[in-house]
């Protein structure tokens, strides 16, 4: 985390995984958007898909994480958590 906000890498709409953020916090944002421009009511959903990031691919977020040059320990740290995973789909 302290990488990502020293870096300003994250965007200030980030509510998932983020410290004193939540998901009613991005409910209120997204009524404080839309409430002046509506008349009417809105119907609002969320999901959560779990085990999302188990069907990652994980090249790719590696990748990803080179090119914003993301510190060694923290790469090395994603590298040993990704070794051996598989994701089974049916």
């Amino acid at each position: 985390m302290n990488h990502l906000y020293k870096t300003k890498f994250l965007n200030h709409n980030q509510f998932g995984f983020i410290p004193q953020k939540s998901t009613t916090d991005a409910a209120m944002t997204v009524k404080q958007f839309i409430g002046p421009k509506l008349e009417r009511r809105v119907v609002m959903t969320n999901l959560d898909v779990k085990g999302a990031f188990d069907a990652a691919w994980l090249p790719a977020i590696l990748r990803g994480l080179r090119e914003v040059e993301c510190p060694r320990n923290l790469y090395q740290l994603s590298q040993d958590y990704f070794k051996d995973r598989r994701a089974i789909m049916h």
